[in-house]
């Protein structure tokens, strides 16, 4: 793979561009706008293909949520592992799909083949998102195993000078387990609701917003 010769941007976020292979752990409350926060992520560029796993909505849901921000989903720039037991069948061949969460290593063979797939038709700017973590950990009795398959895909779109995004909702994990997943990143975009809207700040990335700031 050639290396990717410009930065990642976000749009009209207020998150400054990141260096290709830069992974973003994004922790915030899940009913609390965080995913779509983070879909903005994904797809601020329309020029970059999208690799999403699916882990606690199905891959309907998560098509139908892109597809309400304008993204023309008939380009195959945009694919998607679904790992929530919902029958994808007339998806086409941009969904494929793992019987559960725990299964790590189908998944990670899925998500491998959905990101050559994207590759080879020509984008070579991906964007990979796992919505969300939480399943994975709940599914797992021991941290290790989701943090090396993490670790495994990180490295993945560090190699291939990808971007990451993840979503975590830390009110659903202790310290232990979020420091331990929080290792695996770059940077780490916490997201919280105010009186005025959502605000972020991040963290571990240099020339971003450490305090918090408000999200137009």
């Amino acid at each position: 793979m050639e290396q990717l010769d410009r930065q990642y941007g976000f749009g009209d976020l207020p998150i400054a561009p990141v260096e290709p292979g830069t992974s973003l752990l994004v922790a915030g409350p899940i009913l609390g706008g965080t995913r779509r926060f983070a879909l903005e992520l994904l797809t601020a560029d329309r020029g970059d293909g999208i690799v999403l796993i699916a882990a606690d909505v199905s891959a309907r849901e998560l098509l139908a949520g892109i597809d309400r921000t304008g993204e023309d989903l008939s380009n195959g720039r945009v694919r998607v592992v679904d790992c929530a037991g919902d029958s994808s069948d007339d998806l086409g061949e941009f969904v494929s799909s793992v019987g559960t969460p725990a299964d790590l290593t189908g998944i990670g063979i899925e998500y491998a083949g959905q990101y050559e797939q994207v590759y080879a038709r020509g984008f070579d700017a991906v964007r990979t998102g796992i919505y969300t973590l939480t399943p994975l950990l709940v599914y797992s009795d021991d941290v290790r195993p989701v943090y090396r398959f993490i670790n495994t895909v990180t490295s993945r779109i560090r190699t291939a000078d990808g971007l990451g995004v993840c979503v975590i909702d830390p009110r659903a994990h202790d310290d232990r387990v979020l420091g331990s997943i929080a290792q695996a990143f770059d940077g780490r975009i916490d997201l919280r609701e105010s009186g005025t809207g959502q605000e972020i700040r991040v963290s571990g990335l240099p020339d971003q917003p450490t305090e918090w700031t408000a999200v137009d």
